[in-house]
């Protein structure tokens, strides 16, 4: 039977939360490379309408198990289209729902392929138990960080390593001549956020230079927000940016970036920002060690050259290969 869609895209998708939302369109943008139509295309979101109107494919409701069995029915392969998908830092409930949207994949015999993943912290053992079931379902396994290879090695299960998935957008590179520190802290981790405001406020101090936040979602804003009316923190101002052309006009004015997201620290090396990471998890010092960006720890820090033009674009051309590989392997 003729399907609708070749590949259902699934990730934290329709959150508001503009790293998740660059790896769907990093997604959508190498399926298009490879010769798959945004008509043969569908995902779930937890706001299929918004999503449908911005990237221009068919979205499903992913908190309706009804529509996660129509998508899938109608649909080739489903991918887990980037992101830290299986973990279990506040509870086991995102591997709960990542594998049970996988075994309804299986049971429609969808071929399952994931790209551009993060595994772990895994510290229970449901979690794990589910995360093995999940990626040895897969046809194609992809991670974005060494962390993570060696989780799924452990478990048994082969996996490919290519850079996060928006390392593979074009972002116009700034020209660092501004006046302005960039500074992202994301909630849930508040010691974190304290020190990485402390050594953004000394960086800025010694070099004369003012800070502007960064928020990548509302939650990010708030923090924020919290950070500077505690006075841990003073900000010029704050920016919620909701695409990748959003950041690029607070980069223009920039001279350099310190943060803890992790898609904000990629969108500013991309920049060609200089840059300082505060690890709150793996994938964040995997990305920091893989380039060699200074980390943050409270004290004085200085800011690392990022990747430069050349480096940014072979590795553009890595996740491509690997995604190919993944799109093959799903096709067989």
């Amino acid at each position: 039977m003729k399907k609708e869609f070749d590949v259902l895209l699934l990730g934290y998708y329709g959150f508001g939360n503009l790293g998740d939302e660059l790896l769907c369109e990093a997604s959508l943008r190498l399926l298009s490379s490879c010769g798959v139509p945004k008509e043969r295309v569908a995902l779930l979101s937890a706001s299929p309408r918004v999503s449908e109107k911005k990237y221009g494919v068919r979205a499903f409701d992913r908190w309706s198990l009804r529509e996660i069995w129509r998508a899938c029915a109608a649909s080739r392969s489903l991918l887990l289209g980037g992101g830290g998908l299986f973990q279990d830092s506040t509870s086991a409930r995102s591997c709960v729902y990542y594998y049970a949207a996988v075994r309804i994949a299986r049971l429609l015999g969808l071929k399952v392929w994931a790209e551009g993943q993060s595994v772990g912290p895994l510290r229970r053992g449901l979690s794990r138990a589910l995360t093995r079931g999940a990626f040895g379902s897969c046809c194609h396994a992809g991670v974005r960080d060494e962390s993570s290879r060696e989780i799924l090695r452990a478990m048994g299960i082969r996996s490919a390593l290519a850079p996060d998935l928006v390392m593979s957008l074009p972002v116009p590179r700034a020209g660092c001549e501004g006046n302005v520190l960039l500074f992202n802290a994301r909630p849930g981790y508040r010691a974190l956020a304290e020190r990485a405001a402390a050594s953004c406020m000394k960086l800025a101090e010694n070099s004369g230079r003012e800070v502007a936040g960064v928020a990548l979602s509302r939650e990010d804003e708030a923090e924020l927000a919290s950070l500077a009316s505690a006075g841990l923190v003073k900000l010029s101002g704050v920016t919620l940016v909701s695409s990748k052309e959003d950041f690029a006009r607070v980069a223009s004015r920039a001279s350099g970036a310190l943060g803890m997201r992790l898609h904000f620290l990629i969108l500013s090396a991309l920049s060609g920002l200089p840059l300082a990471g505060c690890a709150y998890d793996p994938k964040v010092a995997g990305f920091c060690m893989r380039y060699n960006i200074a980390l943050i720890d409270g004290g004085a820090v200085s800011l690392s050259a990022p990747p430069s033009a050349e480096l940014a674009a072979e590795e553009a051309a890595s996740v491509e290969k690997v995604f190919a590989e993944g799109l093959r392997a799903a096709r067989c």
